[in-house]
């Protein structure tokens, strides 16, 4: 699936402006992680995933550009693996209000802000319960996106109940998005179960599960990538904002 560059940090700025004038005013912001994905995954797994996806809501909305990935996330619960690297939750949320000021400065109207990684998701939905302006949208609903996720494998015969990573989904994913980075003679059965995001950080994946992977990635194929992308940029689509038709002003800071 391909479609126009929509990515800030490919663009130009007359190209973003551009873009910007013929109504592009949406920002995707998307939180992942640098972290380890068991010993089949590359450790940019989350931030590729997460590219992906923000490129196909963005040709789907067709009024959005793509902030660059945020990354490394909340990954402490990774830590036990060598390559993981973690930053804290108040670091995660200076960097999207950062984001958020910059990119409000130079006319974007609307902002819509989701997770690849699953440790970020608490911070997202602190962002949320405190209040966010009008003109963000934050998905903070882990349930629901990783539902999205293992529902899609099911009618290919997989009923995993566990949070994924580097399971099946994930690595159906990569296959299709990356399939140069994935080693499926590597990979192996990890946690098998239901736990949940709480315990996974209290104790730490190395406590759970010795090669890193929550699921089973073993039969994964790209036909079941297209299907959990397709399902994930469904989810998120019925999250994002309706697009704002008004003229574009641009922001500028008051320099008194």
């Amino acid at each position: 699936m391909k479609g126009p560059e929509v990515r800030l940090e490919r663009l130009s700025w007359p190209e973003i402006k551009n873009a910007m004038a013929g109504g592009k005013t949406t920002a995707i912001i998307v939180a992942a992680a640098s972290e380890q994905h068991g010993p089949h995954l590359p450790e940019a797994t989350d931030a590729l995933l997460g590219e992906g996806l923000a490129l196909r809501l963005a040709w789907r909305l067709g009024n959005a550009l793509v902030a660059p990935i945020i990354r490394p996330g909340c990954s402490d619960h990774h830590l036990g693996f060598p390559g993981t690297i973690s930053i804290s939750p108040e670091l995660l949320t200076a960097i999207i209000n950062s984001y958020l000021e910059s990119l409000r400065r130079h006319g974007f109207r609307q902002f819509f802000v989701f997770s690849s990684h699953g440790g970020n998701f608490p911070v997202l939905a602190r962002l949320a319960d405190e209040g966010l302006p009008s003109d963000v949208i934050v998905v903070s609903d882990l349930a629901g996106f990783a539902g999205a996720m293992l529902g899609a494998l099911r009618p290919f015969g997989r009923e995993d109940k566990t949070i994924p990573h580097a399971d099946a989904s994930e690595t159906a994913e990569m296959l299709v998005l990356h399939p140069d980075l994935v080693h499926m003679e590597r990979a192996e059965k990890g946690y098998i179960g239901e736990i949940s995001l709480a315990e996974l950080q209290e104790r730490g994946l190395r406590a759970v599960t010795k090669n890193g992977v929550l699921g089973d990635p073993v039969g994964a194929t790209a036909e079941m990538g297209e299907a959990v992308l397709n399902a994930l940029v469904d989810f998120l689509a019925a999250h994002a904002p309706t697009p704002v038709t008004s003229p574009m002003t641009p922001v500028t800071r008051d320099s008194s």
